[in-house]
């Protein structure tokens, strides 16, 4: 099967670009010729793509590309003018096209700055997606999202992945770490999950710090670091900046809990990276992650001050034990439904459905 996948960009630190990336090299991996086009191949740290894959520009394959080069054209997020030029080039061209939204098209993510959206909407992105093959969810809350906009073409369902390495002891310390991994950002709520991590009782929280790694995005760090003077937080809350690689790993690998409270998730990919690193995990219930909570490997709860900072209290009173059980229960159901190589097939079901099973 010979797959076009169409993004921007692939900066390094977003969860579309790892999407994207991931399944790209899985798919080479399986053998299918893989061709991934950005507005710039050149750029620095884009997410790392195995050799096999066929690194070209936009531009170029709108200028030269062919109905017989490719058999499906997959489109990575929204809005962009460039992508409903592909649209466009794949319809002339009579190609399939799947479509990932990744998350922009959730009522938060449509609400917000919706000036900037609301003409794009109309003038092309809800006909452009309107006669795509199939759309692509990475949950079952992205779906009704998508369905609730009158969309009904058939959805396929990969969530984000991980990969797993070997369980790595708990290292016993004093001074333990809530962390946070992901961009800088208002829809991330970390106004909240500061706030909360305030109102935990200073004799609770004595020991521990709250991380917030990740890339500033909009100058929203200022602000945070704002309220952190404002609530005398200097020393307890940190914003080292974003992490790759072997230094995000250590982040993993040093801290006790993961927090991921945002506004609206499609997915929430370092939920799954925290639980293949055997942490437990607090999520808002603005996420996809009820499941936490079902299968015992964190909270799922609002992400309102008041109600963070209780589940937070909860999870720093629990003894190291207590949260390295937590933990165990996590990397079990990663192992079970969020491998890398589990969602590639996934997609790969997905792909064949378009194609009629010709591949």
């Amino acid at each position: 099967m010979k797959v076009i996948h169409i993004i921007t960009g692939l900066v390094k630190a977003a969860g579309t670009s790892v999407f994207c990336g991931e399944i790209c090299n899985g798919l080479v991996k399986e053998g299918h010729g893989i061709t991934l086009a950005v507005c710039d191949p050149g750029a620095p740290n884009q997410f790392p793509l195995d050799r096999r894959i066929k690194l070209v520009s936009i531009e170029n394959v709108l200028c030269g590309g062919t109905s017989t080069d490719f058999d499906i054209v997959h489109i990575h997020a929204l809005w962009m003018p460039i992508l409903h030029k592909v649209s466009v080039w794949a319809k002339r061209n009579n190609l399939p096209v799947v479509w990932s939204p990744h998350g922009m098209l959730a009522p938060w993510a449509m609400k917000h700055k919706w000036w900037k959206k609301w003409l794009p909407w109309h003038l092309y992105q809800k006909g452009d997606l309107k006669n795509v093959k199939i759309l692509h969810a990475t949950s079952e809350q992205e779906v009704e999202w998508i369905r609730h906009l009158g969309f009904r073409q058939p959805i396929t369902v990969a969530p984000l992945g991980t990969r797993l390495s070997p369980m790595k002891l708990w290292a016993v310390k004093r001074e333990k770490v809530l962390l946070f991994v992901g961009r800088i950002y208002p829809v991330k709520a970390l106004d909240r999950l500061i706030e909360a991590f305030a109102m935990v009782p200073l004799e609770v929280r004595r020991n521990w710090r709250l991380r917030l790694v990740g890339p500033d995005q909009a100058g929203h760090q200022g602000s945070l670091e704002l309220l952190v003077k404002r609530l005398e937080l200097w020393g307890c809350v940190e914003l080292p900046g974003p992490k790759f690689g072997d230094a995000l790993e250590t982040e993993y690998e040093a801290c006790d809990c993961l927090a991921l409270v945002s506004h609206t998730e499609n997915f929430g990919a370092t939920i799954v990276d925290a639980m293949a690193h055997g942490r437990p995990v607090i999520t808002g219930d603005k996420t996809p992650w009820r499941e936490v909570a079902e299968r015992k490997c964190g909270w799922w709860v609002n992400n309102e001050p008041e109600r963070l900072s209780a589940a937070i209290g909860e999870m720093m009173a629990m003894s190291d034990d207590e949260r390295r059980q937590m933990g165990e229960n996590g990397r079990r159901l990663v192992e079970e439904k969020y491998t890398w190589d589990a969602v590639v097939k996934e997609m790969v079901k997905g792909y064949e459905e378009v194609s009629d099973g010709k591949t």
